[in-house]
């Protein structure tokens, strides 16, 4: 049996930079808090609360002059706000790719510019950008929505970082059909682009394909459709005890790639106990 892996797989600068902020701050023996999970990956969480991290959805239970963790996808604007009126110490893990679609739209909705977001609706990175409009926005997660922007004059778009690249493409260019004054901006980060060239590429090559990755995380979901598009025999596992072994005795070739919040001995697990066979 050949197993080939992706490249690419496993964690993405973003991600891997807010996992080693959150480390160093364990050092200091600190409590420290986590406004939502930090990354997509309850592995990862779970080791963290080992720790002492208090995973808290709710501001509100924050305690005055806490330390806390902003999450790789971002938040809202006000968000910040509501942390600094409490004298809260933000640890700001927040991708940069993500900041920078944060000042994108701030910038075009004070320029009177309608936002279009193409993205999943209640994806944490899109409620966090939506957050940044200063004027009137949309979410687009489908082409099939588009109707509700149709004849919008001075548009500004947007995308998620882990959005489907083809999908994104349609939509993008049915706007510029339906809008006037239409900007857009590529902000699909080109780790998803990379992940997901080689989804498809690999996914080519194999009788079967593996994709690893928490259920929740975006960009590991995209993998998955990618991949069970090309190759029909695709799983999606969050572990190694989810393989079943059976599934792989009648292939010759096996394909594997991870969701961009993956760590890596989860990776060499699954690998490891697919080449056993």
């Amino acid at each position: 049996m050949e197993l080939i892996l992706a490249k690419s797989a496993g964690f993405c600068f973003g991600v891997k930079r807010g996992v080693e902020m959150a480390e160093k701050f364990f050092t200091q023996n600190k409590t420290i808090y986590s406004l939502g999970h930090i990354i997509h990956n309850k592995y990862v969480i779970e080791k963290f609360e080992e720790k002492g991290m208090i995973v808290e959805d709710d501001i509100e239970n924050i305690p005055y002059n806490s330390d806390v963790i902003i999450r790789a996808h971002g938040v809202p604007l006000d968000i910040y706000n509501k942390l600094k009126a409490k004298k809260i110490n933000i640890i700001d893990t927040t991708c940069i790719n993500v900041q920078k679609i944060h000042d994108l739209v701030l910038e075009y909705s004070n320029l009177g510019y309608t936002i279009v977001i193409i993205g999943k609706r209640e994806h944490p990175e899109v409620v966090g950008i939506q957050g940044w409009v200063d004027g009137k926005s949309y979410i687009i997660e489908s082409i099939d929505e588009l109707d509700s922007i149709k004849g919008l004059k001075k548009v500004a778009v947007v995308s998620q970082t882990t959005f489907n690249k083809d999908k994104n493409q349609a939509i993008c260019d049915k706007i510029q059909e339906i809008c006037e004054n239409v900007v857009i901006h590529n902000t699909i980060c080109s780790a998803t682009s990379i992940r997901q060239e080689e989804a498809k590429k690999i996914a080519k090559e194999v009788d079967a394909m593996v994709v690893i990755g928490d259920k929740k995380s975006s960009n590991s979901n995209r993998l998955y459709e990618i991949s069970k598009e090309i190759c029909k025999n695709s799983i999606f596992i969050e572990k190694n005890d989810e393989l079943d072994l059976k599934f792989f005795e009648k292939f010759n070739k096996i394909g594997v790639t991870a969701g961009a919040s993956t760590p890596r001995d989860i990776i060499d697990e699954v690998c490891n106990t697919i080449a056993s066979l």
